[in-house]
């Protein structure tokens, strides 16, 4: 059983989180594109609230691994040197018993390729599509997650631990959002999955890269304790990421991984 002194913020977040609640970002602090991003995808309230569990309009529907976001609406775009710094009004809580140790989720637009021929005349694949495990809409380059409880200083998370943004893992809108999918699993483990698999493999997740509050390193690089934050900022180094949405992770009673 884990000791922790909560704030009464805290304390109302965790009260959320056991009556099933879930918990999104819902405002945006600062956002500066950077070079190389997008076009028309620089509104960061896209990144505020629910990531997309579907895409509106004639061409749109369900968002699963293989048919992630892709409307300006619905992500944000970030480029080299780019930024977005957002808040959850309720403390994201640095939970020892939260699955895999993940605290929260980001959010993207990657998916996963197809590997089935396509047939011209009937426009659609041949055969139950499936992947090899390689992403399209990724991004290739590098990225940086850092957090904060105050807005005012923050810590980066460990680059060695932290996943880049918009690659693994790609979203399953039928899935949940606030809950990770093993962060072990690689690009080899899809291979010759068909989406049901991918579902079986994500074990309800609904994908997204996920972050470890305890990853927090200061000025020096030295590990520090946050037992919980309210800002998350991702900053894009190197090629262009988008961003969906972000979720805090929920942790129902009684679990113990």
């Amino acid at each position: 059983m884990f000791k922790l002194r909560l704030s009464a913020l805290a304390l109302a977040s965790l009260s959320a989180c056991l009556t099933g609640q879930a918990q999104y970002a819902d405002s945006v602090i600062s956002y500066f594109p950077g070079t190389g991003f997008s076009p028309g995808f620089t509104n960061p309230v896209a990144a505020l609230g629910e990531p997309s569990r579907s895409t509106p309009g004639t061409f749109g529907g369900p968002v699963d691994p293989f048919d992630p976001a892709y409307l300006s609406s619905q992500l944000v775009s970030i480029g080299a040197g780019g930024w977005i710094t957002v808040k959850f009004s309720r403390p994201v809580l640095n939970h020892p018993r939260n699955r895999f140790g993940i605290d929260f989720i980001i959010f993207g637009n990657s998916g996963f390729i197809i590997t089935n021929a396509f047939d011209p005349n009937t426009f659609d694949w041949i055969g139950t599509p499936a992947t090899d495990g390689s992403l399209f809409g990724n991004n290739s380059g590098a990225s940086r997650v850092s957090v904060s409880r105050d807005g005012i200083i923050f810590y980066q998370l460990s680059s060695a631990l932290a996943p880049s943004v918009d690659v693994l893992f790609p979203t399953d809108g039928s899935g949940n959002f606030d809950t990770p999918v093993d962060p072990s699993a690689t690009q080899a483990d899809f291979a010759g999955l068909t989406v049901e698999g991918i579902r079986a493999l994500y074990f309800g997740s609904a994908g997204g890269a996920g972050y470890d509050i305890s990853w927090a390193k200061d000025a020096e690089g030295k590990p520090i304790l946050l037992r919980e934050i309210n800002y998350v900022r991702v900053e894009v180094l190197s090629g262009k990421a988008e961003v969906d949405g972000f979720a805090a992770v929920f942790t129902p009673r009684g679990r113990t991984e």
